[in-house]
């Protein structure tokens, strides 16, 4: 097989693996495991959209601290 026919047909591939069509298993298969999660009494919270599990720490310097 060509090289040019080789890259058009990952193109392919990728572009399939990428469409709207591709990802409706993955959707369908990941709104039953939330049912199912919710089913057993789990429960989802909502994060605010600013969280941050690590906020930022100053930063620290190291300038002028060495011997001479």
């Amino acid at each position: 097989m060509s090289d040019i026919a080789e890259v058009e047909s990952l193109e392919t591939l990728e572009s399939d693996v990428h469409s709207i069509q591709a990802r409706e298993p993955v959707r369908n298969r990941l709104a039953a495991d939330v049912e199912a999660f919710l089913a057993q009494g789990g429960n989802v919270e909502e994060v605010p959209k600013d969280f941050r599990a690590d906020p930022p720490k100053r930063p620290q310097s190291t300038y002028g601290r060495g011997s001479i």
